[in-house]
């Protein structure tokens, strides 16, 4: 269900969470695909640099990130991934600084929840607890 895409965002005709990473954490990104997959929503992987994350976003910031990710989703759902590895779900509908989750440090077991909680807010599902 993954369009790993490292360039642009395509949501083409089926419309995807975007996960939009500006490190290269591949742990964190797994969990988070495979939170994703074991809901069965379809999502995209985008790659970028700090200034290169978004049309109108000029930050390394977890939040930041998420929030224009999900403005370019088809689902209005992104999750950004900082190069420091902390991790930010957003809702489009949601103001900038205020995403659902933002996570530092997050362990494998986090970003999983993170990745499933951005797929049952696609599916209008109750979102799991961080433990």
């Amino acid at each position: 269900m993954s369009d790993h895409d490292d360039s642009a965002p395509t949501d083409g005709d089926v419309p995807r969470i975007i996960v939009r990473s500006l490190g290269s954490d591949d742990s964190a990104i797994d969990q988070l695909e495979r939170g994703i997959e074991e809901e069965g929503v379809p999502w995209t992987v985008q790659r970028v640099e700090a200034d290169d994350s978004g049309s109108d976003c000029q930050s390394d910031n977890s939040t930041a990130v998420a929030h224009q990710a999900a403005s370019d989703s088809g689902l209005k759902i992104g999750i950004g991934v900082s190069e420091d590895g902390e991790l930010a779900l957003h809702h489009a509908r949601l103001p900038e600084d205020d995403p659902l989750f933002n996570v530092a440090n997050a362990t494998a077991r986090e970003a999983r929840t993170v990745g499933t909680n951005a797929a049952r807010l696609a599916k209008h599902m109750p979102l799991k607890p961080l433990d």
